[in-house]
């Protein structure tokens, strides 16, 4: 089975008019977050979406899931963990208990404030993932970059060609990502602030499939602008 994941749980700080996390702000009666589910769905292959959400809006999230998806069969609302590693968890463990696990499952990870998420790069996605077992969603880097321990003063500038902005979706093969979970130390889910960490701190090689400019992340006020203006300043 092909999974899609929703990681919603988060407070979205950086978004500075909001006092509501960033990926339920609503833009033309509709939550961000259902933008973001809507584009998913445009890939059939999903058979179930998981939506890891703060207890606060557990109801809300049912009831615009409700209103705005016609295929709200294939959504699972869930309650998201303290930290990233227990939504995450909460996640693997959800679908484990609704349908158990299967060598051939996928599951894809992506971020609730990407709204803009492309079909290639979702089928890319689950491709590369069944294949290679783990794969994340990169931009060659456009700008030079600068390296400063301190921010004071430039300490090196890396050779632009092999550097990437990392994107969303994170997807792997199912079975092997929750086994990689259960390697982990607590020292390690602590410190981790992206999904495919977990790949690297089990020594699993991690495929690069091509993102694209259009799936950026709602981070600041800056980029909400930017969301506005392209649904068409509602």
């Amino acid at each position: 089975m092909i999974y899609g994941a929703m990681l919603a749980g988060g407070s979205g700080t950086r978004v500075k008019s909001s006092k509501i996390p960033k990926q339920f702000i609503e833009i033309g009666g509709k939550p961000i977050i259902i933008y973001t589910l809507e584009n998913m769905l445009k890939v059939k292959r999903f058979d179930y979406i998981y939506i890891a959400v703060h207890k606060d809006y557990e109801d809300y999230m049912n009831e615009q899931v409700k209103k705005n998806i016609p295929e709200s069969e294939k959504v699972r609302i869930i309650l998201g963990g303290k930290e990233r590693m227990d939504t995450i968890n909460n996640v693997t463990t959800a679908i484990t208990n609704d349908n158990g696990i299967h060598d051939d499952d996928v599951i894809v990870i992506h971020d609730a404030v990407r709204p803009f998420v492309t079909e290639k790069i979702l089928n890319d996605s689950i491709d590369c993932a069944a294949e290679y077992g783990a794969c994340v969603c990169g931009l060659p880097c456009a700008d030079t970059i600068l390296h400063s321990k301190g921010g004071e003063y430039v300490e090196d500038i890396p050779v632009r060609s092999e550097f990437y902005s990392g994107q969303a979706p994170d997807s792997f093969r199912l079975a092997h990502f929750i086994q990689m979970q259960d390697n982990l130390t607590e020292e390690q889910k602590k410190v981790i602030t992206g999904t495919s960490q977990i790949c690297t701190m089990n020594n699993q090689p991690i495929h690069l499939i091509e993102g694209d400019a259009i799936n950026f992340k709602i981070t600041t006020d800056s980029d909400l602008l930017i969301v506005r203006t392209l649904l068409g300043g509602k």
